[in-house]
This record gives C-alpha cells, structure tokens and sequence, in this order.
C-alpha cells in the first residue's frame, strides 16, 4: 500500500502543477512535469502491482529501499528539474543525482524480480 499511497499523492501533484501550467501558459517546465507523473505515479504504481500480486516479494528490506529510492528520487527531481528548465543551470547535478537514484530503484527492482525471494 505504501507504493499507492505515495504514488496517488504524487500524482496529485503533478495534476496541480499541470493545471497550473494550463492556467499560467507557461509550459517551459513540461518535461518536470512529464518526469513527476511518469516516476513518482506510473513507475511507483508498477512497484506496487508487482508487490500486490507477489506478497512474498514485498517482505524484508530491500522493497523498503526500493520505495525510498523513487520517492526521494521523485520528490528531489521534480523541483529541481523545474527551477533547471527555468533557467537556474547550477541545479543540473542535483537532477543528475536524483536520476541516478531513479536508475538504483529500477536495477533494485530487477534484481528483486530475479531473486528467488526478498531479502
């Protein structure tokens, strides 16, 4: 449940700040936009499908690190992506950094596939 629950919150959000591009005309941040619904919404959804249907797999540590992985790489990519499509370029190796966290999770989650079960 914790991969919905932050996964709907997460959404949320995005959904808010595509309003507010809608309202303002200001699309220069679509991609961070973009980013939010597809790690925060759509991959954290995956996570949690898979969890759903493979409970045994969700015991142990390593699916708790998992979520921490995409959340935080979700809540520290969307914001500074933002600000880094508004012109502010000294927050690009803060948008690497949470893009390599979204790669951690993706690798954790494969090997979690291929483990006879959690750890």
């Amino acid at each position: 449940m914790l991969f919905f629950r932050t996964a709907a919150v997460l959404l949320i959000v995005g959904m808010f700040f595509g309003i507010y591009m809608a309202a303002s005309g200001n699309h220069i941040a679509a991609d961070a936009h973009a980013h939010l619904n597809l790690i925060g919404f759509v991959v954290m959804s995956v996570y949690g499908i898979f969890f759903g249907l493979n409970p045994a797999r969700s015991a142990g540590r390593l699916p708790k690190i998992l979520w921490g992985l995409n959340t935080v790489a979700a809540v520290v990519m969307f914001p500074s992506l933002v600000l880094l499509l508004n012109g502010h370029t000294g927050l690009e190796p803060l948008v690497a950094a949470a893009s390599f966290l979204a790669l951690s999770g993706a690798i954790l989650f494969a090997v979690l596939l291929f483990l006879p079960t959690a750890r």
